[in-house]
């Protein structure tokens, strides 16, 4: 496409779709790219694709997907992030349009579903690309480098936690959109597929077989602490001053936005004001005790892999904690301990028992996942230009490699037994 003006239609406008990739779009004018069409139920969410495109052809703002479909392809490209249970319909049917795709992470909630999005994407021959935005980030680049390069020696292990924060988890996965995997995805492929696609491309070896444990355990009626009586929502509950958990604390104390269902900082949309905000959570989702819920995803997950060639990993998913991505890297000549919260990688060497300090130098790298929110838009834009698909290094088949690691992974879970990864 050389110099030609790129179009892109977003369909999904929440945190994700909106926020950070229309965002980077409208940051980004150098780059000769124009969001010409916008989708999603919310009006306020359209409002605010209104203010951040206001080139926006009233006619091209649509409050549902299959609208935006029926039009046929009106835009080169489309950036998908909606509900993963919606991806593969309208994935399959922007592939057979001839347009190029970003694709929200996770692909879709079943296997079946994710093997035909990434056939109908390779046939249709459009650039596509999901959003494992870690990939993207100078500190997960970092930690590859050593390894590529052999600073290491020869890898033997990694060990990689996610470090969900408490508040983030009750937000998300108790009382959020993400709390029942019936209507969603299991908490390890809609949160940390993420996670096990980084270690995939870390090692740069596949998968072979998979073991987890784990469950729901504190987030049920049997957690609930007896102070708490028959209260239903935090606004009722003479428990609440004494729950970390509380509504009260993380959304009026702590002051996180659940007007747009946003990280704390992150969202542009408007804010609840204090009237609004205890309207919702006398009456909405938000305001809900996290033990009278209706979720049902682990709240802690471990995951064990062997890959091609005898290395393995050990994954962990926790909700108790404070929020981190953290990796220790083993190798034969040395090891590598990072946290993707603070940017620092450090490594140890063997030989001369000395500590170095192999942190990114970047100071951008500190941004969404790490600078990967960035990188990952300027790949996908710059290889949609070019038409080269290999400069996406989140292409469709490491994408439905770690996919299925992760179902895998979960059918483990269930059943308690080591399992082979079907490719």
């Amino acid at each position: 496409m050389s110099d030609k003006k790129i179009t892109v239609a977003i369909i999904g406008a929440g945190g994700r779709g909106l926020n950070a990739h229309g965002q980077f779009i409208a940051g980004h004018p150098e780059l000769n790219v124009e969001v010409v069409a916008v989708a999603d139920p919310k009006p306020d969410r359209l409002e605010l694709a209104r203010r951040m495109f206001p080139n926006l052809n009233d006619e091209m703002v649509f409050t549902d997907f299959q609208t935006l479909l029926d039009r046929g392809k009106i835009a080169d490209a489309v950036v998908i992030a909606t509900m993963e249970d919606t991806h593969a319909p309208i994935a399959v049917a922007c592939a057979q349009m001839g347009c190029h795709i970003l694709l929200e992470k996770p692909m879709a909630p079943t296997a079946e579903a994710c093997r035909l999005i990434v056939n109908e994407a390779k046939k249709a021959g459009v650039i596509f690309a999901v959003c494992h935005v870690l990939r993207y980030s100078q500190y997960y680049q970092k930690i590859r480098s050593l390894i590529a390069k052999g600073t290491l020696g020869d890898i033997a292990h990694i060990q990689h936690n996610e470090e969900i924060s408490y508040w983030h988890y009750t937000h998300s996965f108790v009382r959020g959109h993400n709390c029942n995997s019936d209507r969603t995805s299991f908490a390890l492929l809609s949160k940390s597929c993420h996670d096990v696609d980084i270690i995939r491309y870390l090692l740069g070896k596949r998968c072979q077989t998979v073991q987890s444990f784990g469950g729901l355990l504190h987030f049920c009626k049997s957690g609930k602490p007896a102070k708490a009586g028959d209260a239903v929502r935090c606004t009722e509950c003479p428990h609440e001053p004494s729950c970390p958990f509380s509504a009260m604390k993380i959304y009026v104390r702590k002051g996180v936005n659940i007007g747009a269902d946003a990280m704390p900082g992150e969202s542009i949309s408007r804010k609840l004001s204090d009237e609004e905000l205890m309207v919702a959570l006398k009456t909405g989702r938000f305001g809900r005790c996290v033990y009278e819920c209706d979720n049902n995803v682990v709240d802690h997950q471990v995951v064990n892999f062997a890959y091609e060639g005898g290395a393995t990993a050990a994954f962990t998913l926790g909700a108790f904690t404070d929020g981190d991505r953290k990796t220790i890297v083993q190798g034969s000549k040395g090891m590598i301990r990072g946290s993707l919260a603070t940017g620092q990688i450090q490594r140890y060497d063997f030989l001369t028992d000395t500590w170095h300090d192999e942190s990114p130098d970047d100071p951008t790298a500190r941004g969404g996942h790490g600078g990967g929110d960035r990188g990952l838009m300027s790949q996908w834009i710059e290889a949609i230009r070019s038409g080269d698909q290999y400069k996406i290094i989140t292409g469709p088949d490491e994408t439905l490699e770690t996919h299925l690691t992760a179902f895998a992974a979960e059918q483990s879970r269930l059943d308690g037994q080591v399992k082979t990864v079907e490719y």
